[in-house]
């Protein structure tokens, strides 16, 4: 499978950029994996079942959603971080 690139709102990048170094590093590792594989982590709600799109990445320093985003531009695009 070809990675496919994340995008990231800009309030999610400020609060990224002011991690410290460590909680950074993992973060972006756990962001790698996901454009490698946007199905590997898990969904937002799944108890829910509204839209399996939604994702979850769970960090010892940060709790970050994206969506999928099919089409001819496929993207994961990072709209949220709870730190």
């Amino acid at each position: 499978m070809t990675a496919i690139p994340a995008r990231f709102a800009a309030h999610v990048g400020e609060t990224i950029k002011n991690l410290p170094g460590p909680a950074k590093e993992e973060l972006h590792d756990a962001v790698v994996r996901a454009c490698t594989d946007p199905w590997s982590w898990p969904q937002a709600d799944k108890d829910d079942g509204m839209d399996e799109s939604v994702r979850v990445i769970t960090t010892r320093n940060a709790i970050v959603h994206y969506v999928i985003i099919p089409g001819p531009d496929p993207h994961l695009w990072v709209f949220a971080i709870t730190v």
